[in-house]
């Protein structure tokens, strides 16, 4: 009884008629649906009274007699849940929150890109998008991609090299993985608009050339909207010539702005890296929901060492809770110091040394890993993500140790415990001489679960040897 007399005014209110002055004519006019008992709507609203749908008012016999469709306070919650599992689909990770101001949309390659985003997706069309590290094909890609998310159109994201090991990983996974990678194919294959980026940047074996050559000949001949992201206008070295055409428009940018002293590996960008500052770093987690325990006092411990960056910083926690941000954002403000910076996730960096060995001069093997010795700072994030081969353990513990023994300052993120890692990794993590472990707790930003604790023990690990 109490709950009758509780919807009792508000069940009155349906009754009454409402008109939809957005997008309804006085023929259309709206009816509160009184079946609705429901009130999951915006209690205050003059439209549905709180239901949260509305009825069309048709005369019996009119195909849309009797339909019930959402009100506008109830589209507008759809609107966000939507864009926010596009968000998700797109695969875009931290370069989500990557837009062009409205000033550099309007110009030169932003406005290229962003008219070529914006095209139809029934009409054809392929974009190669070149330019040299640091030139911002990458802000460029997310911006697209960003763009057509906002406007409620998917678009798939993917670094060249990171697909390729989530297919031989889907291939070889040890239950389900004929299914799991033929899922994964053809959901890349498939996508309205896709996005390659760093595609010259793989290792090109006979698999690799198979499995793209495969992918983009079924995009071509089925007309889906592609853009391919390059160092420069060659991929006869990955066995895909044949498809830059004389149809492909082609978006060519300008040099690196750091004049030499940054280098990413895995999608940061210098243009991207300048998105994220501490100012941006959100506190109270996504949407201010306050389920983040400790954000702000890992921003305030990020920011100190930042000042003076000095040994090692870890970051551990679980995905999503804003570690490569704050990582980034530590990267920006030395690099306006003028320090030299390196922002690296780890499987990407090991790809990148692996095919180094093929190559001569600067881009050697030797002078890439004496680079990474030397730069004043060096972001390795995601450490713990990659295979843990005998190969990829050593040149990382060659690299750490170097760094370690002159305490370089050494920015590291992880969502593993230290003891998960290499001994001769976890010991210089846990020295408390050399740095500091800084545990972030908080809800993951995309996915809304809960924070994930990461369980480390109180013993230093035995070094081997």
């Amino acid at each position: 009884m109490a709950e009758m007399q509780r919807l009792g005014p508000l069940l009155a209110g349906w009754n009454r008629r409402a008109t939809d002055t957005s997008s309804e004519s006085d023929a259309d006019a709206l009816e509160r649906d009184e079946s609705l008992w429901t009130p999951d709507g915006e209690p205050g609203c003059e439209i549905c009274g709180g239901a949260g749908y509305v009825r069309v008012s048709r005369p019996i016999g009119d195909p849309d007699f009797g339909r019930v469709r959402p009100c506008e306070c109830r589209r507008a919650e759809e609107e966000l849940r939507t864009a926010a599992r596009l968000q998700r689909l797109s695969n875009l990770g931290p370069l989500s929150d990557a837009r062009l101001s409205e000033e550099e949309a309007s110009q030169n390659s932003g406005a290229s890109a962003c008219d070529f985003a914006d095209v139809s997706d029934d009409e054809p069309g392929w974009l190669l998008l070149i330019g040299p590290p640091g030139s911002g094909r990458t802000r460029l890609s997310a911006e697209m991609a960003n763009r057509r998310i906002a406007a409620r159109r998917p678009a798939l994201y993917f670094v060249a090299a990171d697909l390729l090991d989530r297919l031989r990983a889907a291939m070889n996974a040890p239950s389900g993985g004929d299914l799991s990678y033929a899922l994964l194919f053809e959901h890349v294959r498939d996508a309205p608009f896709l996005i390659l980026d760093d595609l010259d940047c793989i290792s090109p074996t006979d698999w690799a050339r198979e499995k793209l050559f495969q992918l983009l000949n079924h995009r071509r001949n089925s007309g889906l909207r592609t853009v391919l992201v390059a160092e420069a206008a060659d991929l006869s070295a990955i066995g895909l010539q044949s498809f830059l055409t004389l149809d492909l428009l082609r978006l060519e940018l300008g040099r690196a702005q750091s004049g030499g002293r940054y280098r990413e590996f895995g999608g940061m960008t210098e243009d991207v890296l300048s998105q994220y500052t501490f100012d941006g770093f959100r506190e109270q987690g996504l949407g201010g929901r306050g389920d983040a325990e400790n954000l702000p006092a890992s921003k305030r411990a990020v920011m100190a060492w930042t000042e003076e960056p000095g040994g090692w910083l870890t970051l551990i926690g679980g995905t999503g809770v804003g570690k490569t941000h704050l990582a980034a954002a530590a990267a920006n403000d030395r690099l306006a110091a003028g320090d030299s910076v390196c922002f690296a996730v780890v499987p990407e960096l090991l790809d990148a040394l692996r095919a180094s060995y093929r190559d001569e001069g600067e881009a050697s093997f030797e002078s890439m890993f004496a680079r990474l010795k030397d730069v004043d700072l060096l972001v390795l994030d995601d450490l713990g993500a990659h295979q843990p081969t005998e190969w990829a353990s050593e040149k990382l513990y060659q690299l750490c140790a170097s760094r370690y023994l002159r305490r370089a300052p050494t920015l590291i993120t992880t969502n593993v415990p230290p003891e998960s890692l290499d001994p001769r990794l976890a010991s210089r993590l846990l020295d408390s001489q050399r740095g500091v472990i800084h545990h972030i707790k908080a809800k993951d930003y995309r996915t809304d679960q809960q924070a994930v604790v990461i369980t480390q023990s109180r013993r230093r690990p035995r070094r081997r040897g």
